[in-house]
């Protein structure tokens, strides 16, 4: 497998026009396109620590979620982490290209696999239906998803089974038990339709209200914004954690390139967190 023909199939599966404005992602690092990849690392960010992993272990290709470059890249200055990354992964003849929120709105991607995780998706009995959830200012992006159970439970058993079932998924997934760290301000008490947008989702509160959401559930916000959110729309406002409401999706990254490349060697890593 060539790099090109990895990112070629990845850009069908997870295409651009389910990007939302503006966002920065795809190819990032190239040493060659075609180059002939061994070893493919899935991860949220490109950090030192995962750069450095991929160096000490032969991984030749890294896939992120985020973005490693926000902006352009106007002179090669190492005082500049982006550019440092940049280096360090050509340098070791390391390809590199990331999938942002195409990866949020495409159908089994991030939200998706997060409901997956907590047991809240079409397959589960207790789903009365769940749709797209639109951004207002892209109105054709399904940038996260909208829940809503067959009965109304209270929040605390739903906040309760959510982090549960996160423990499950990463210990299963990624051998990794900890606590998860889910904060909550309640309108409430009681959940029955739920908007989904993982990771800093809280610019998409009012597209879940509008669509008659009790709760709002994300991976983080400003306190202001969660505060304005809860007061204008009249919500519970649900943080569980950027990171952890985003990693969920990595194995679903596997396995899609397993789909296509059956002896793809492929991991997933999620460092310390």
């Amino acid at each position: 497998m060539k790099f090109k023909d990895l990112i070629n199939y990845l850009d069908e599966q997870f295409p651009r026009s389910l990007s939302i404005s503006g966002d920065k992602d795809g190819v990032e690092v190239c040493v060659d396109y075609d180059l002939e990849i061994r070893r493919i690392l899935a991860v949220v960010d490109i950090t030192f620590e995962v750069i450095n992993y991929a160096i000490t272990n032969g991984y030749n290709c890294i896939l992120s979620h985020h973005p490693m470059i926000y902006e352009p890249l106007k002179k090669l200055d190492l005082s500049s982490t982006a550019i440092k990354k940049a280096v360090m992964l050509a340098s070791h003849n390391i390809c590199a290209a990331s999938y942002h929120t195409r990866l949020d709105s495409v159908n089994g991607g991030v939200n998706d696999s997060l409901l997956n995780a907590f047991n809240i998706s079409n397959k589960s009995d207790n789903i009365e239906k769940t749709e797209f959830l639109y951004a207002l200012q892209d109105e054709n992006i399904p940038i996260g998803r909208f829940v809503t159970l067959d009965k109304e439970i209270n929040l605390s058993d739903f906040i309760s089974d959510l982090r549960k079932s996160l423990r499950k998924f990463y210990k299963i997934n990624f051998s990794c038990d900890f606590e998860f760290g889910i904060s909550c301000i309640s309108r409430s008490g009681k959940v029955k339709k739920i908007g989904v947008v993982s990771g800093g989702g809280m610019d998409f509160a009012e597209a879940a209200a509008k669509m008659g959401a009790d709760t709002f559930l994300t991976g983080e916000g400003k306190y202001h914004g969660i505060l304005d959110a809860y007061e204008s729309f009249d919500m519970n406002i649900i943080t569980a954690g950027h990171f952890e409401t985003e990693a969920v999706v990595l194995p679903f990254m596997k396995e899609k390139i397993l789909d296509k490349f059956p002896e793809a060697k492929i991991d997933c890593f999620i460092g310390e967190i």
